[in-house]
């Protein structure tokens, strides 16, 4: 059962007020709106004119918003029941432009539909690639998608290297809807904090009017109709087998980025949260792949999860899924509302900027914590440094896409570099992890260090939680410690742990008499009157602590076997 973190105003199951929901509901239909660039930029490879262009965007819109009210259906089959803004995926804007340039949209729109179908075959297989997504690789994949969020504001404000540099009115408009942003999420009160993204980009976008960089923005205006329903004039559908690997990969990298934000979900929404839940996952991985397939019957390009709508609840404590009701609608009336569009995207670039930035920072140390929550070995600290590392590479050495062959360069963004390599790295240093291990203790002595150390290693090595091995050392010691003083074991005692991410399994084994589990702790005078007293307490501090513990003794073996929910 979930548990509220008191660091929430209203939780995933609270009805906000109505000043609340809308004021919410519009800062994620504000992340949509801004993160429509890769429809964007497919509409200037292929040259649309502006009525083909804003029907492009006006239908990916209406996709991500109902997208978004998928993602809060909590069913069997569809929905990871969170508030999960659908925004266009930027992870689909490599294969995608290659699309446009060799076919049109009509290759774009066969395309996405493909790597939605194929997002929906990753989603029934999330089961059997569990061992492949521990913990601290989802943990990775949300830092990876923070860093990438965090330098797409940072690159909107600086510009490619050879470009000339900011001028100072944007570095001061990004600076101040930066600190409003952070200021207003960690001291604002009630629709201040509620609202903080709103009223930073409200704020900022007023300081670059006063500065002077909104000239024009009232002419562009009046160019463009007031409402009308989306042109399909576009729609068309090709397919090219030779694009289907990029589009694959492309839809690898989305799931696994949606598998980390619903992970980023299940912990803000649960005090009590210690490991993904899978059917949220793949229901979340669902709703992703079936608004990707409507995006590319509608001829607009793929859409999945936003990180920055996920930023923004962690900033706000708003988390209601309730929200994405009043998402989809505002999308809907965007959709069919040009001028309300156009509004919407003349929000300037600085003022983007800080909101990217201020959203990657809080996506990064969200996938910090999910990734520090094991136990981390050798193996596990390279897989998470060497993914990290080879995100920065592609990031700060962009000779690297350039000499790689053409079909590589869409995988070699930080978001897809990073995860592959997380990703193969974990499969290939998994072999020779036991999941079983033994330690054999001589029966006249028990060396408490060495006990930790064994669990420890063991623990580190399957990617344990920390709480967990230590309480199950602590036990182990307890059982040893009454054995051996007892005088009950008659030759070694060997100790067997096995893990299975949802239970740590302790078997303690030994020639000789069983030690009792006693139901009931020894009254004071039996422990000062008693000798088998202290073996008694032992017995019933362990049946305590675990949460199943059984003893079975046959022809003078004696198993004692703890269990301890993971």
């Amino acid at each position: 059962m979930t548990r509220k973190p008191p660091d929430l105003a209203f939780g995933l199951e609270d009805l906000p007020p109505p000043a609340v929901l809308l004021a919410t509901a519009l800062q994620q239909l504000t992340i949509i709106v801004i993160i429509i660039f890769p429809a964007i930029i497919v509409a200037r490879v292929i040259e649309a004119p502006p009525e083909q262009a804003a029907a492009l965007l006006s239908l990916t819109i209406l996709a991500c918003g109902v997208g978004t009210m998928l993602q809060a259906i909590r069913s069997r089959w569809i929905g990871a029941g969170y508030l999960g803004t659908i925004a266009a995926a930027s992870s689909h804007l490599p294969p995608s432009i290659i699309a446009a340039q060799q076919g049109g949209l009509p290759l774009v729109a066969g395309m996405t539909v493909a790597s939605g179908l194929f997002t929906l075959l990753l989603a029934r297989l999330l089961h059997r690639l569990r061992a492949l997504m521990p913990p601290e690789i989802v943990g990775v994949v949300v830092m990876l998608i923070g860093l990438g969020v965090g330098l797409a504001g940072l690159r909107l404000l600086f510009g490619a290297t050879e470009a000339a540099p900011p001028m100072a009115e944007d570095l001061l408009i990004a600076a101040a809807t930066l600190a409003l942003t952070g200021g207003l999420s960690v001291w604002g009160r009630g629709p201040l904090r509620w609202a903080c993204v709103v009223v930073a980009m409200l704020a900022g976008s007023l300081l670059a009017a006063a500065l002077g960089r909104l000239d024009g923005a009232g002419a562009a205006l009046g160019s463009v109709p007031l409402a009308g329903l989306p042109s399909l004039g576009h729609l068309g559908y090709a397919f090219d087998p030779a694009l289907l690997p990029v589009f694959m990969v492309a839809a690898v990298v989305s799931a696994l980025k949606t598998v980390g934000l619903v992970a980023t979900l299940q912990k803000m929404n649960d005090a009590a949260w210690v490991r993904p839940e899978p059917r949220s996952l793949a229901g979340g991985v669902t709703a992703d792949g079936v608004a990707t397939v409507l995006a590319g019957l509608m001829g607009a390009p793929a859409v999945n999860m936003s990180p920055t709508g996920v930023a923004i609840q962690s900033a706000t404590g708003v988390t209601s899924r309730i929200i994405a009701l009043g998402v989809g609608a505002l999308a809907v009336l965007v959709a069919c509302s040009p001028r309300l569009t156009a509004l919407l995207a003349l929000v300037p670039g600085p003022v983007i900027a800080g909101v990217l930035v201020h959203a990657g920072a809080l996506m990064m140390a969200n996938g910090m914590q999910v990734t520090t929550s094991r136990m981390m070995d050798a193996r596990r600290s390279q897989v998470v440094g060497l993914s990290i590392l080879a995100a920065l590479a592609v990031e700060t050495l962009p000779q690297l896409a350039a000499s790689a062959p053409a079909l590589l360069r869409p995988v070699l963004s930080a978001a897809a570099c990073g995860t592959l390599v997380a990703l193969l790295l974990n499969a290939a240093l998994r072999i020779g992890v036991r999941r079983q291990v033994s330690l054999t203790v001589p029966a006249d002595a028990i060396i408490e260090a060495e006990v930790a150390d064994f669990a420890t290693r063991a623990g580190a090595s399957w990617g344990a939680r920390p709480e967990v091995v230590a309480r199950a050392a602590e036990l182990v010691s307890w059982c040893l410690d009454a054995i051996i003083h007892s005088g009950l074991a008659r030759g070694p005692v060997t100790v067997k742990l096995a893990f299975d991410e949802f239970r740590l399994d302790v078997l303690i084994s030994y020639r000789g008499a069983p030690i009792e589990l006693a139901e009931t702790a020894p009254t004071p005078d039996e422990l000062l009157d008693d000798d088998g007293a202290a073996a008694r307490l032992a017995g019933h501090m362990i049946r305590r602590r675990a949460e199943r513990a059984a003893i079975r003794s046959r022809d003078g073996t004696t198993e004692l076997r703890l269990a301890l929910d993971h």
